[in-house]
């Protein structure tokens, strides 16, 4: 065996040593990880929205995106992907965030009154010459009477208040024909609105006597739900 110089043995040495120090740095990280992981939980595939939902929405594939998350690290009630296809969404839901369980309606629920809470009604009406508020927007409901024809309205110059921050839930694709006094017609969107049972009534009444009018509110300014 030929013998090796004092130069060869400290090369060797070092090595060996840097290969102890590196396998025990390694052992030690991954013993860190092994806890860290039995501390967080194991991964699960969650549900996360792909854009805004508005309420009404039908949950789509393609609104949804996937994220793997530590158990300890989601809130209560996220759900899986399968177990949100196909539902209503009855809390609104924004880009980004998880879709909980809470946000969506029973499955039992399809369709529009999927969306629509205990104790709410949805309403359509058609406004004349209006804004046209996309789903998940917040309006006030402006009703104008003729004055001169109604004496009973209390607002000053003939226009009141019917509902107030109330949530869209669909607007019509295509204007809708409104037949105005002296038998003229014009065109206005259709819009489906969530109310409660008394501003139902007040609506109802300001579409068949009034011009109605649709005023954009922040979202602020929205009226809760009574379910909230």
């Amino acid at each position: 065996m030929p013998r090796r110089s004092p130069r060869a043995v400290l090369l060797w040495l070092g090595a060996a040593a840097l290969a102890v120090v590196t396998a025990v740095v390694v052992a030690t990280d991954l013993a860190s990880l092994h806890r860290r992981a039995a501390t967080l939980g194991a991964a699960r595939t969650v549900a996360v929205a792909a854009h805004d939902l508005p309420v009404g929405t039908i949950v789509r594939s393609t609104d949804l995106e996937t994220r793997s998350v530590h158990r300890s690290q989601l809130p209560n009630g996220a759900a899986v992907p399968n177990e949100v296809r196909d539902r209503v969404v009855a809390v609104a839901v924004v880009r980004g965030a998880f879709v909980l369980e809470r946000n969506l309606a029973p499955r039992r629920r399809t369709g529009l009154d999927g969306a629509i809470p205990r104790g709410m009604r949805a309403l359509r009406l058609v406004v004349h010459d209006s804004l046209r508020p996309e789903p998940g927007s917040a309006v006030d409901v402006l009703v104008t009477f003729d004055t001169a024809s109604d004496p009973t309205t209390d607002s000053d110059n003939g226009t009141a208040v019917a509902a107030r921050g109330v949530l869209v839930l669909g607007t019509d694709d295509a204007p809708a024909t409104l037949e105005a006094d002296g038998g003229a017609a014009g065109n206005g969107p259709g819009v489906t609105l969530l109310v409660t049972e008394d501003e139902a009534q007040r609506v109802a009444y300001a579409s068949a006597t009034g011009t109605v009018t649709l005023a954009l509110v922040p979202p602020e300014d929205a009226a809760p739900t009574l379910e909230e």
